[in-house]
């Protein structure tokens, strides 16, 4: 795979550059409890559903299957302490059908699906609690879903988890290249001219045994037909080593839930941010679909 597919321009590294401590930096950050914004868009290709060719042509229409996902997070020690998140993504009518009519015929799982893309949903992990408010939910008010770290919210989507030190020293002591990068674009869309790049490859089951985020994500199991999965990834900070842009990309292709997915996470650093548990008076469960890694979980 190529720089290109994961955004990220190789350029040629002059004899004077210096390299960029993202460890360092991130370490940096926890210690003072940063917070930070955040941007993301995963794409998501979905295998065809052979019911779409019984139905007039033209039929499906609108809908976003791409799940987009904004908000606010709050770096401590050990990585992300509190995330508030809003997630995004809306079904065409067709994909909305026949979830509906797998639900109807006792998949649990499409009822699921079906109701995550139905509206927009928040998602808030603080004080090792994870809430959520939406038709994912069950209800627009917050719901307490039960225990959770502090970055729950955040991943899931996103499955490289750069504030995690355990694993960017891993990810960045096995990268296939760090050099300067071309420019990037932060969460709020302003382009950051000087970067540094940072890319390499891992597969599910390296990352499952480096990231406790990514066991968390998969349920602490890791089943065997993925652990062979490669995740191409990439890193671009600023010059100071702060983190801008955190990409993923794997391809598993035809016979998984998702034949591909491309994630992309912004990030801007000049802001304030107060995560606190939201007041609740009810409960809900996690449902299948909230996060694109539950595709992934046995």
């Amino acid at each position: 795979m190529t720089a290109a597919v994961l955004g990220i321009a190789a350029l040629p590294v002059p004899a004077q550059a210096a390299a960029v401590d993202v460890v360092a930096a991130v370490r940096r950050l926890e210690a003072q409890g940063s917070p930070v914004k955040i941007f993301q868009h995963t794409s998501v290709a979905w295998p065809r559903d052979p019911r779409v060719d019984e139905l007039p042509r033209g039929y499906c229409k609108g809908g976003s299957s791409d799940p987009h996902v904004t908000g606010m997070a709050r770096l401590g020690p050990g990585g992300v302490v509190a995330a508030d998140m809003k997630r995004s993504m809306l079904w065409d009518n067709c994909s909305l059908q026949f979830l509906r009519e797998d639900a109807a015929g006792g998949d649990r799982r499409a009822g699921d699906l079906a109701r995550v893309g139905l509206a927009a949903h928040r998602v808030r992990s603080v004080g090792a609690v994870l809430y959520g408010a939406g038709p994912a939910y069950g209800g627009t008010s917050w719901a307490k879903i039960g225990k959770a770290p502090g970055g729950a919210a955040l991943y899931g989507d996103q499955i490289i988890d750069a504030f995690d030190l355990g694993t960017l020293k891993a990810l960045v002591a096995s990268a296939s290249s760090s050099r300067p990068g071309s420019a990037v674009h932060d969460a709020d869309d302003r382009a950051v001219k000087k970067t540094w790049s940072y890319r390499g490859t891992t597969t599910f089951g390296k990352l499952f045994a480096m990231s406790k985020s990514f066991r968390t994500m998969l349920g602490g199991r890791l089943d065997p037909r993925f652990g062979a999965i490669t995740v191409f990834w990439g890193i671009a900070t600023d010059l100071t080593g702060k983190p801008i842009v955190v990409q993923a990309v794997w391809r598993p292709g035809k016979g998984y839930a998702a034949e591909s997915v491309a994630v992309a996470t912004r990030f801007s650093w000049d802001v304030k941010a107060s995560i606190t548990a939201p007041r609740t008076r009810r409960t809900a469960r996690d449902p299948y679909g909230d996060d694109v890694a539950d595709l992934f979980r046995p």
